[in-house]
């Protein structure tokens, strides 16, 4: 199954996440795991949590944060982050978005 519409430009997480901490964690981690091509990967993850998961993609996708300079996570924000993600990757674009403005993120 192959993801279809996640592409989310800086300009609509900029106007549809209000918090910039939150935006900041989104755009770090859609990046990271833009750059490990990890998306189809996110849409058919089935494991329990994010956080005690000892899948390799996990490990990429964590490595790629750091290097693009978030390495500020608690264990609930990096889980809520990934939760996030996944929802974007299952979901697609609008429903991400929607959501986002729906919980005032």
């Amino acid at each position: 199954m192959t993801t279809t519409d996640v592409k989310i430009t800086d300009a609509e997480f900029n106007y549809n996440i209000y918090d910039k901490n939150n935006r900041m964690m989104l755009k770090n981690a859609y990046q990271a795991i833009t750059n490990a091509e990890a998306w189809d990967w996110m849409k058919n993850f089935q494991g329990e949590s994010f956080m005690f998961s000892n899948d390799e993609m996990i490990g990429k996708i964590s490595r790629n944060m750091v290097t693009l300079g978030y390495d500020g996570h608690s264990g609930s924000s990096y889980g809520w982050t990934m939760r996030c993600m996944e929802h974007l990757a299952k979901n697609g674009k609008d429903a991400f978005l929607s959501m986002c403005v729906s919980n005032n993120l």
